[in-house]
């Protein structure tokens, strides 16, 4: 009893992954006692993601605010302009690292 325990417990946090996240770079923040991902895709494309998949991320204006800051503060840039992806599981912010532009 005690290993099959071990064993779906060892399962279970094999799965606890992000699967939208494939870059083990990907930094965790947390909004509103959720948590998100935030991953740097290239140089100037940063983007977020929900921890669960299966969940959209928030779409107001207060979350998609506080999730932009948290990539501005994860990149150091200005982000300039963001869309959402995915069919909304993915918040995708394209940012300005350009001198005195960064926060």
């Amino acid at each position: 009893m005690k290993l099959l325990a071990a064993l779906v417990c060892m399962a279970l946090s094999a799965c606890s992954a992000n699967p939208l996240t494939d870059d083990a770079t990907a930094r965790q923040v947390t909004v509103g006692g959720k948590i998100y991902f935030i991953n740097q895709l290239t140089a100037g494309t940063w983007t977020a993601t929900a921890s669960n998949p299966l969940i959209p991320l928030p779409d107001d204006t207060a979350s998609k605010a506080t999730l932009l800051r948290a990539i501005e503060k994860m990149s150091d840039c200005k982000v300039t302009d963001s869309d959402y992806s995915r069919q909304g599981m993915q918040l995708d912010a394209q940012v300005d690292c350009g001198k005195g532009l960064k926060n």
